[in-house]
């Protein structure tokens, strides 16, 4: 049994003259609630981890708030009850609404998200932080601020994060938050938690967590107005396991760190009301209106753990936190759950095994119950909970071998109950006559290939670095090596990569030979056994050279992609922008994306640069970055603004290649008129594409080509508007030439889908109308324009499309 004590404060109230008397209620009071997005669109903020919409979690607040709000009989307006698309209002005409109801206070209700690592409240007001354009707002603010960080105990920071929003946004003069800017009266946004950090993803799916904060809101108000404090409290808490370790990101040190337990049920006495703990990893109860006084609460119903008690001290007008850590049965017997692969036949010679226990088990006892016959020599590691055991052999196993894995019963958990019984698994490894390169970039035959190539090679095996160093080589067009640098060997999934690049860059449309040894062996000694060359082709032109508008030398300008807006499908901590001093082009830096997808498909990884450069307006120049490929087949895309907001979407690349090419792409591309300022580089994920990777950029550029033919040759005018698409689409293109021409449609992982025009056109500007057909799924696709003219030139373009 545990106790937690809530001491009693003495309140001693101060006055000059006279004390303004408490309010029995909110009579009289008008609130406007807006909260924040509507509808279930990209624009919503989806949390792929935990499935959470932010527009869903801010309508179950808001409503929950007006209802209690009118319990004090205060009125209450709001700027949508449903959560439709339609819901999703200009955020002027939400500010107008308020203004029209001549409400006191108007109250923005918002989650927040960044990188996926901070957990704290953020309240934001009109005006600078302490330059209020209305003083109450800020008075306001500090007070929801401290009433939502007390409901809580999961914070990452307990800095006091009440700002005004011209100072939160610099770069944005005195415009400011969009809702708040109309006002004519105080109002607060109020950013009440992060929902990209997991474990509050979780926590917000649960709708009582979200009623805890309208409570926290309630309170503010009664105190903002003066009106009498609630004469009764809550019981808030999480149900966990100290022992067992999240699987997703926690900040270390906070309660974070120990697993929520589903399905439990707590039952509070007296009065015998129970709640019953939903299954989606919060592990939250809670229980509202209790008066005060001393308590217990009981939880059970989670199999294989021990029933306990708590005591608790409920007092009005407050949030107890009661959260609880529950033990295991430490009777139970120990079981293996999980072993794997469950492949028997053609194991890797390097092969890794996992076994997955039910229970914290004892090291020392499994690893001397377990043995190989044939007896190998092994590595062991260990999960940080002694529950997951990975084992591999320090060099490998035999080839064409049956081997047996046993574990026998004096295998323990860590309370020295032994496995009930034996376990025994079976396999036989692969034949290998010889280390086998699998996959290169270049690929054998490969043309326009980048003067600044990253060389990679993959084997069936992991490589011995001296013969690999010294027996593979890359000879130019007259058979002399090309000095390597920066040098990689890898493992992954078994597999050895090699991976190298060029101490200068290779000429121009020259024939060069990647040459692999027979005496390239792997970590057990097994050689090629035979020579072999993949032979590529350099470009046919050089590099065209521009006006520097981003040299990537300092990122604080940039925004990590979860606050860049768009970012979808994306693990957060993980995914991130920094700068790279090792990897660049020129100057300082270059900026490095890291990202990782969450799902099979459909993501998007977006950084915006705030500096939004200006790349004018010539249609015949054209728009470049440094790109430093990761051959992942994800697509690449640059984001532009014309009309100062109107963006444009522009297909670059699909990421085929490894080390620097400067990638481009005609104005013409970009849509709209006038000026254009870029803004984005974005990795939008395919379903062929890996599901992570790394890319770098340098000194994005406007270039004014030197040759007409560089643009006559090139299909880079299609365009595609709008973009994305629903019902209709304008397709353009220019022709320097009479041409066969051919638009087709391909998925985006290079599937044809349909022919949406075949002919033979004079030159000039080409315009033809495109209704998607209603069959045609949502999603993302690519549109070609292939060509050919009576001379025999051929050239193609493409168009990403994003169909709604």
């Amino acid at each position: 049994m545990r106790n937690i004590f809530i001491p009693a404060a003495l309140l001693i109230l101060i006055s000059g003259t006279c004390l303004k008397a408490q309010k029995a209620d909110l009579t009289g009071y008008r609130i406007f609630i807006n909260p924040g997005h509507g509808g279930y669109d990209s624009d919503d903020r989806h949390m792929i981890a935990t499935d959470f919409w932010e527009s869903e979690g801010n309508l179950v607040k808001g409503l929950y708030l007006r209802d209690l709000l009118r319990n004090m009989k205060a009125d209450v307006y709001m700027s949508r009850t449903t959560n439709n698309t339609g819901d999703d209002l200009p955020l002027s005409a939400i500010s107008q609404m308020a203004n029209d109801l001549n409400v006191h206070f108007f109250l923005s209700i918002h989650s927040n998200g960044f990188d996926g690592k901070q957990n704290q409240p953020l309240m934001l007001f009109r005006g600078y932080d302490n330059q209020p354009v209305y003083p109450d707002s800020k008075v306001m603010g500090e007070i929801i601020w401290q009433k939502v960080f007390e409901k809580g105990n999961c914070w990452t920071s307990s800095n006091v994060w009440v700002k005004g929003d011209w100072s939160f946004y610099p770069d944005w003069g005195t415009q400011g938050l969009g809702v708040l800017r109309g006002l004519t009266m105080p109002g607060v946004l109020s950013e009440g938690s992060f929902h990209d950090y997991v474990p509050e993803g979780w926590r917000l799916r649960n709708t009582d967590f979200l009623h805890h904060e309208a409570w926290a809101f309630l309170r503010s108000f009664n105190e903002f107005q003066n009106v009498t404090p609630l004469q009764h409290g809550v019981i808030a808490g999480v149900v966990r396991d100290s022992l067992i370790t999240p699987t997703w990101y926690f900040k270390p040190g906070t309660r974070d760190e120990a697993m929520p337990l589903n399905s439990a049920t707590v039952t509070l006495v007296p009065g015998n009301r129970v709640y019953n703990v939903d299954d989606l990893n919060n592990g939250f109860f809670l229980f509202d209106s209790v008066p005060p006084g001393n308590y217990k609460l009981f939880f059970d119903g989670v199999q294989d753990y021990l029933r306990d008690s708590l005591s608790v001290t409920v007092a009005a007008n407050k949030s107890v936190l009661a959260d609880i850590y529950l033990q295991f049965d430490t009777t139970m017997v120990p079981a293996l759950t999980g072993l794997s692969p469950g492949l028997t036949d053609s194991i890797p010679f390097n092969q890794e095994f996992t076994f997955t226990f039910d229970l914290p088990m004892e090291r020392d006892s499994v690893q001397k119950a377990l043995e190989f016959l044939p007896p190998a020599d092994i590595v062991f590691s260990w999960d940080d909970k002694s529950r997951v055991l990975k084992v591999r052999p320090a060099v490998g196993f035999q080839s064409k071998t049956n081997y047996i894995i046993k574990i026998g019963t004096k295998a323990c958990s860590r309370w020295k109950v032994p496995l009930a019984s034996a376990v025994e698994y079976a396999f036989v490894t692969r034949n290998r006559a010889a280390l086998k390169l699998e996959t290169s970039y270049p690929v054998t035959a490969g043309a326009d290939v980048t003067l600044y190539p990253q060389i990679r090679l993959w084997f069936d095996a992991p490589l011995n670095q001296s013969t690999s160093k010294t027996e593979i080589k890359l000879l130019d067009d007259l058979g002399q090596p090309v000095t390597k640098v920066r040098e990689e060997w890898l493992e992954k999934n078994g597999k050895g990569g090699y991976f190298f690049e060029l101490s200068q860059a290779l000429a121009i449309n020259k024939q060069y030979r990647i040459n692999v040894g027979s005496s390239v062996t792997d970590i057990t000694g097994l050689a090629t056994g035979q020579s072999s060359e993949i032979a590529f082709t350099t470009r046919t032109k050089s590099y065209e050279t521009g006006t520097n508008i981003e040299s990537y030398d300092n990122i604080s300008d940039f925004w990590d992609p979860d606050a860049s807006g768009s970012t979808i499908g994306t693990d957060n901590p993980l995914t991130t922008f920094t700068a790279s001093p090792e990897i660049k082009r020129t100057g300082s830096n270059a900026g490095r994306l890291d990202y990782v997808f969450t799902a099979a498909d459909g993501g998007v990884c977006r950084v915006f640069d705030t500096k939004k450069p200006s790349i004018g307006s010539s249609a015949s120049n054209l728009f470049g970055i440094w790109v430093f490929g990761d051959m992942s087949m994800n697509i690449l895309e640059y984001w532009f603004y014309s009309s100062g907001s109107t963006n444009h979407i522009v297909y670059v690349d699909t990421l085929d290649w490894a080390g620097w090419d400067l990638k481009t792409i005609p104005f013409s591309s970009i849509g709209g008129s006038g000026e254009r300022l870029y803004h984005s580089v974005v990795i939008r994920q395919t379903p062929v594409g890996s599901k992570s990777g790394t890319v770098w950029f340098d000194d994005a550029m406007v270039i004014v080509p030197t040759a007409v033919e560089d643009i006559a040759d090139d299909a880079g005018s299609l365009a595609v508007y709008p973009n994305p698409a629903s019902s209709s689409v304008t397709i353009t293109y220019d022709l320097v030439r009479q041409s066969a021409v051919s638009l087709d449609l391909f998925t985006a992982d290079g599937r044809r889908v349909i022919n949406i025009y075949k002919g033979t056109e004079d030159p000039g500007q080409k315009i033809h109308q495109w209704a998607p057909p209603s069959m045609l799924k949502a999603g993302t696709y690519i549109i070609r324009l292939e060509k050919m003219s009576p001379a025999g030139v051929s050239s193609s373009a493409v168009m990403l499309l994003l169909v709604r």
